[in-house]
């Protein structure tokens, strides 16, 4: 016997808010890119600040692969930014406290990207454990 299984509504819920979460913080980000710095001097900027922008770049990236993959964007996200500070650490010889808004605007999704993949993982193996059912994903 073959069952269709349900995704729980939990997931469903998870998943889409951490993608609209996602949306605004892509939007915002799209929106530092593209608009003009009103301090900038006209000269190009050094190698290793370019290596640390694309790192938030690259956590950005990391949420928009959640949308397809969500195990591997959200721990791909967590993985970049924490490297990114340890980067940043290493680097400059010093810590910025402001840079916790990127963390809260960036992990929290990529966390409930994280809890909806648990829990349909869960949902999942206990579905397929029913005797004689196999399970086809809806």
């Amino acid at each position: 016997m073959v069952s269709q299984f349900k995704r729980p509504a939990s997931v469903l819920w998870l998943r889409w808010v951490a993608r609209i979460w996602s949306i605004g913080v892509i939007v915002i980000a799209l929106l530092f890119i593209f608009t003009p710095d009103e301090y900038a001097t006209g000269e190009p900027l050094a190698f290793r600040e370019i290596f640390m922008l694309s790192l938030w770049g690259l956590a950005i990236l990391g949420l928009l692969l959640a949308w397809i993959w969500e195990r591997f964007g959200a721990i791909f996200t967590i993985v970049v930014i924490f490297l990114r500070e340890i980067a940043f650490y290493l680097l400059y010889k010093e810590w910025i406290v402001n840079f916790l808004l990127i963390w809260a605007a960036v992990i929290p999704p990529a966390i409930l990207f994280l809890l909806a993949s648990s829990i349909e993982r869960k949902a999942k193996k206990k579905a397929a454990q029913k005797p004689g059912w196999d399970v086809l994903e809806m």
